[in-house]
């Protein structure tokens, strides 16, 4: 311990750190304002305080006029406001994932997006803890001077070991993009949204930890929110009430796990496998169906469609016991029942009928080739949240150009994260998230989104929706484990129709380096402790 340490916890003998980082992020552009005068001062602005008989530039903000900042790109945080000599006065500050929101009536449901602040002279107020790239304030009552308006930005400081660039720059933006949702949602946990949902969701971490693992390794983050989410579920409940979520963390263990390959990750969640297996094996009945408690929940666009959700849990339950088996193995655990579920889940085959997720998971768990229902009207129909397994299902080629369609077509309506849902018909007539409303034409923010996520409620930062940097990761660079710890792995590459690819893959070896071009042999560099098995 240094000597700055033994200071503070001499202070503070019960305090611990935050595991956040914060810094400032100056203004890139002034989106609009009204009854303001010289609003272009808070551009790069880095003045954090103010002092008397100061020379710095003021902004005025008559009462009635407003301003809008836009920190170009999303961020989890809250912004600070430094003032000048003036009148007491109260401002109404609103945050926004788009111009509309902060425009408009936010929801709060787990942050304060929208509320009316005292503001005084010569202050410095922060305010926030939550998803938003832009800033409203409106002088409700009073003057404003005001001397800056700069955002704090927190993360997780974290080193980002993967990598991936290739001859696509629109391949290039997505991979980066996703990234950054995902990191924006790497906190004191895992957690969906940094709007909304602020919280853990044990079966929508699944696709992030995917990402995760390919971008920063498997970072002990994985590991305290599944402990969180096994530990501290309420006795006799399913995690978050859904019996379909612990088979997503069960994966995700054996996930966490195959990355390490330290049984000692095993142990520590042997209770939660076994109590999950003995609860899931009197589900599955002789024909090898399984009849499931209340209604069967796969995401919310298949939440009308009680068959293909069926469908898509069963194929879940196969992939989830198989998991399990795996890892009863490996802590030299044997359980014929176990064994004998597995078998009976994969002798019986739900029709998905036209539900691309569950077709998806039946293909990705080898129940059976359901490429022919991904490929129908192949750009539609698609979730953020199970579109990840949809393109690990289908040919590298056609999932390339789902990525290019789906994915990029949020960054062409100005995504800086990646959304909770989206549908490419959305675009149609619609203004991006960085314009303000334009008459006769759709908000692509307000107007859209359905069931739990309608209008402003709906998340522009979900980390599940992060899917493609895995898939890159996986399928692209084609490194894939073979062996618990990364000690051995598979090499199939696929540039589809890119002219060159390269990147990097964390191992707890240390990196993994991929090159591929065109018309040459894929170059792929090692660590001493990993073979590649031909």
């Amino acid at each position: 311990m240094n000597s700055t340490n033994s200071y503070m916890t001499n202070i503070f003998p019960d305090s611990f750190a935050d595991p956040m980082r914060r810094f400032f992020l100056p203004c890139k552009k002034i989106a609009a304002s009204e009854k303001c005068s010289d609003p272009e001062i808070f551009i790069n602005n880095r003045t954090l305080r103010n002092f008397v008989a100061s020379d710095f530039p003021v902004c005025k903000i008559a009462e009635g006029g407003f301003i809008i900042a836009d920190f170009g790109k999303e961020f989890s945080g809250g912004v600070r406001i430094v003032s000048d000599r003036m009148k007491p006065a109260k401002i109404r500050l609103r945050f926004g994932e788009s111009l509309s929101e902060c425009c408009g009536e936010p929801n709060m449901d787990h942050a304060i997006h929208d509320v009316v602040l005292p503001l005084n002279m010569l202050s410095s107020v922060e305010f926030g803890n939550t998803g938003t790239r832009f800033v409203r304030i409106d002088a409700v009552s009073g003057e404003l001077n005001l001397t800056n308006i700069i955002a704090y930005a927190e993360m997780r400081w974290l080193e980002k070991r993967g990598s991936f660039t290739s001859s696509d720059p629109r391949l290039n933006a997505i991979f980066d993009t996703a990234v950054h949702t995902v990191h924006l949602n790497i906190q004191d946990f895992i957690f969906d949204g940094v709007k909304r949902d602020r919280l853990l969701w044990g079966g929508d971490i699944h696709p992030e930890i995917a990402t995760i693992l390919r971008v920063f390794g498997g970072i002990k983050e994985v590991e305290e929110t599944l402990e969180m989410l096994c530990s501290h579920t309420a006795k006799g409940e399913f995690i978050n009430t859904m019996f379909s979520y612990p088979l997503w963390v069960l994966i995700a263990i054996r996930d966490y796990w195959f990355y390490h390959g330290d049984n000692a990750i095993l142990q520590k969640f042997a209770s939660f496998i076994t109590g999950t297996v003995e609860r899931f094996i009197p589900m599955v009945k002789d024909d090898g169906a399984a009849q499931f408690p209340g209604q069967a929940f796969l995401d919310w666009p298949s939440s009308t469609d009680p068959q293909g959700a069926y469908a898509g849990i069963h194929a879940l339950l196969a992939t989830a016991l198989s998991a399990a088996d795996l890892m009863y193995k490996e802590l030299g655990k044997e359980d014929a029942e176990l064994s004998a579920a597995v078998a009976g889940i994969r002798r019986h085959l739900p029709d998905p009928g036209c539900n691309k997720a569950a077709a998806a998971l039946q293909h990705l768990a080898g129940l059976a080739d359901r490429r022919d229902i991904l490929e129908k009207d192949p750009f539609n129909n698609i979730s953020t949240f199970l579109g990840y397994y949809v393109l690990l299902a289908k040919t590298p080629a056609s999932a390339l150009e789902l990525t290019r369609r789906y994915w990029g077509g949020m960054l062409d309506m100005g995504a800086t994260s990646f959304w909770e849902d989206f549908d490419l018909a959305w675009c149609e007539n619609a203004f991006r998230i960085d314009q303000m409303p334009v008459p006769g034409k759709k908000d692509i923010h307000a107007d859209f989104g359905a069931y739990c996520y309608k209008g402003l409620r709906h998340s522009l930062c979900h980390g599940w929706a992060s899917g493609p940097a895995a898939w890159c990761s996986e399928k692209i660079l084609g490194v894939t484990p073979a062996a618990p710890g990364y000690r051995k792995i598979r090499f199939t590459p696929d540039l589809c129709d890119l002219d060159h690819a390269s990147g990097t893959i964390p191992t707890i070896h240390g990196d993994i380096r991929v090159s591929l071009q065109k018309g040459k042999e894929p170059e792929i560099i090692l660590p001493p402790e990993v073979t590649l098995v031909i």
